[in-house]
């Protein structure tokens, strides 16, 4: 409301033409007062999270900028904040539910700074905290903190969600000379956070080396799952006790151009991080179901079965089975002579799907194995009710077992629990005849590994064991 008083000396006859001048200026300053109101709206839509009520991305870097161009500012730490496994939440609960999570975590790293720290929701499920005239000490310290103050469940609407943070941490000026490259490095920081599973990490120069390296590999690898400019390769798997052929294990094998050959090691974590996992998993369907093809052409007949390696986020497209059982169908293969090796942790990112999925599997005839077993914690609740054939026991303990009591044990454990559930077992990674003595004395029939032979292109293990 404006309002606009005016004093006379003596009284008006005729106050008519005065009241409408006097409503003229009193709905001007109504209006300005209107158009301050929505300026301030505008500002807070502008700059403040709807969802968590703290300064949003452009907010942030306002801040960021004006505290680093203050002349007062000697010293300064930036927290980039990232929730493990937040999207889970979402997908099982739903966004309305994910987005009340989101408030309360806010709420809770409100509450667990300092006077004089800034913090600010970047969006998703990030969060930065600007920590002024604070060393790496101090800001580690902020860090634990933040850590600490979601190590609790969250309760809301009735559910419980547990929470963990991964964390960069850049200083300034150490790291960085401007805003946009001190948010950068608290970014890289934050993904090796992510990548080697710690809670807190500092940004140090040879971070962002292996990023720009990733990030080329990764580019480089687009291009060649695009056109096709891998290969396979074959391991052959055997019986312990006669050395005969009852399979092969395909593997993704990659040389570039500019890079040379690039280990598996090194490519494959690129492509499950950068979502070309499933793409690459999909040409090496179709790849092994035309080589089972070509082979069959060239009069050979390969024992058991060829498996392929199945990574956790292709294992859960809702079209899996149907995508291999057309490659099956395009290349005239039995559904039979596949079978699909998922990783133990793999499976247990939703075990419930994976219980479904493995069912539909095995009605199909597809063949299935539970891959680097022991590596993971699966629950025996869900491993008895998965459809599974074999249990591939981890190179790790394989290595180890004749020097290692505790490896020798696990895989002594591995195969009397997999006889217990009618499952099969096959050791990787196979080195010499004492490991195979000790394997078949503890009750593991099948291996491989380099002490049968290294993988093998298509025509040399044609060659070598087809024939």
């Amino acid at each position: 409301m404006g309002l606009i008083g005016v004093m006379f000396k003596k009284p008006l006859n005729d106050v008519e033409v005065v009241r409408n001048v006097l409503q003229i200026f009193a709905a001007r300053a109504a209006s300005e007062l209107e158009r301050q109101q929505d300026e301030v709206r505008i500002r807070q839509l502008a700059f403040c999270d709807a969802g968590t009520q703290l300064p949003n991305r452009s907010a942030f870097m306002r801040h960021l900028e004006s505290v680093v161009a203050d002349p007062q500012t000697t010293e300064l730490a930036l927290l980039l904040l990232d929730l493990n496994h937040f999207k889970e939440i979402n997908d099982t609960a739903g966004h309305d539910l994910g987005d009340l999570v989101l408030k309360a975590v806010a709420e809770r790293f409100a509450a667990s700074i300092t006077e004089g720290q800034y913090l600010a929701r970047l969006g998703g499920d990030e969060f930065v905290v600007v920590c002024p005239g604070v060393q790496a000490n101090s800001a580690l310290a902020t860090a634990q903190r933040l850590c600490d103050s979601i190590a609790l469940p969250f309760m809301v609407e009735q559910h419980s969600f547990e929470l963990s943070v991964g964390i960069g941490l850049a200083l300034y000026p150490q790291d960085a000379a401007t805003p946009l490259e001190l948010l950068k490095h608290a970014d890289i920081a934050m993904y090796q956070a992510k990548r080697q599973k710690l809670p807190v990490c500092v940004f140090e120069p040879w971070m962002e080396r292996i990023v720009a390296e990733q990030l080329h590999i990764a580019k480089r690898l687009a291009s060649a799952i695009a056109e096709k400019q891998l290969n396979l390769h074959f391991q052959p798997q055997v019986d312990l006790h006669s050395g005969r052929l009852i399979g092969a294990e395909a593997l993704c094998r990659w040389h570039d151009e500019e890079l040379g050959q690039v280990s598996p090691g090194k490519f494959i974590p690129i492509a499950e991080e950068r979502g070309m996992i499933v793409a690459l998993g999909s040409w090496v369907i179709e790849e092994a179901c035309r080589q089972l093809a070509a082979w069959r052409e060239q009069g050979h007949s390969m024992p058991g079965q060829l498996a392929i390696n199945i990574a956790a986020q292709q294992f859960e497209e809702d079209d899996l089975v149907a995508s291999v059982l057309n490659r099956c169908t395009q290349f005239a293969v039995e559904a039979s002579q596949l079978s699909l090796e998922i990783t133990e942790s793999g499976i247990m990112e939703n075990p419930e799907k994976a219980i479904a999925i493995t069912e539909v599997l095995k009605s199909k005839g597809l063949g299935l194995s539970i891959d680097d077993f022991g590596t993971g914690y699966s629950s025996l609740a869900y491993l008895k009710r998965f459809a599974a054939d074999k249990i591939k026991i981890d190179i790790s303990f394989v290595r180890d077992m004749l020097t290692s009591d505790n490896d020798r044990v696990i895989v002594a454990t591995i195969i009397a629990m997999a006889n217990t559930l009618g499952l099969e077992t096959i050791a990787e990674g196979i080195e010499n005849q004492d490991q195979i003595t000790a394997l078949l004395a503890l009750g593991c029939a099948q291996g491989q590994g380099y002490y049968f032979d290294r993988p093998l292109t298509a025509k040399e293990f044609a060659e070598r064991w087809l024939r």
